[in-house]
């Protein structure tokens, strides 16, 4: 599927923009941001059952916040736990050559380590491991699953890892959106004058839409790429079956 098609499944629904704003703004806090997570995840299930439109209604909110949450943990898990456990051998390093008064070493080595967390960063995102793993947490309802690292040797998969790239390749463009006004928001939030600060609010709200948004596209290609998997004789199978 590419991005054109996803985009006019999602705008088949007249009042998808309405629906989407809604999740922006929850996704401005902690505590909403699982109900806009559960409300993906509420939508991946539906477009792999043959029914992408109309978007999910906003309803039965502790349980999309559970769902939500599980899905938060997947990032967590693949995303910033890494960078925490980094971060302390990090502060070691620095900790150690202060000590041993070596600052150009400890410069060196920060430098070292922060290019292999960029490139670490960039392989997870490209290798579409938390899409694939909210794919598994939808079709097996089971979390622990998605958390593991089953979601990674799916998405490394022979013969699947080819069609999950190229999936991540036609998502690329539906982020331009947040990306942009993510940096018209920094640059206002560096000026001064009357207001800002409600500028600035309304910038992360749209940021944060835009956001969702390019995720419901993103659920659109990735499932098309899951049907793909299953036309070659390639699907995964559920670990519960």
């Amino acid at each position: 599927m590419d991005l054109r098609t996803a985009i006019r499944i999602v705008h088949s629904d007249p009042l998808w923009w309405r629906k989407i704003l809604i999740g922006g703004a929850l996704f401005m806090s902690i505590i909403g941001a699982p109900f806009a997570g559960g409300w993906v995840i509420e939508y991946i299930d539906n477009s792999r059952k043959g029914y992408p439109t109309p978007l999910p209604p906003w309803f039965d909110w502790s349980t999309r916040w559970l769902m939500g949450m599980f899905a938060w943990i997947i990032d967590f898990l693949f995303y910033v736990l890494p960078f925490m456990v980094v971060g302390v051998i990090a502060f070691c390093v620095a900790f150690s050559a202060v000590l041993s008064n070596a600052p150009a070493f400890a410069n060196q080595m920060l430098t070292l380590i922060g290019i292999l967390m960029l490139i670490y960063l960039c392989f997870m995102f490209m290798s579409s491991v938390s899409m694939v793993g909210r794919l598994i947490y939808v079709q097996d309802a089971a979390p622990e699953h998605a958390m593991s690292m089953r979601s990674l040797r799916e998405a490394l998969r022979p013969g699947a890892r080819a069609i999950y790239f190229r999936a991540r390749l036609a998502s690329l463009p539906a982020y331009l959106p947040a990306v942009a006004l993510g940096g018209l928001m920094f640059l206002v939030a560096n000026l001064t004058f009357p207001g800002v600060l409600v500028v600035v609010l309304l910038l992360i709200w749209l940021t944060l839409s835009a956001l969702l948004y390019a995720h419901l596209l993103v659920v659109q290609i990735y499932v098309a790429a899951e049907r793909e998997l299953e036309r070659r004789g390639l699907s995964r199978v559920s670990e519960l079956m």
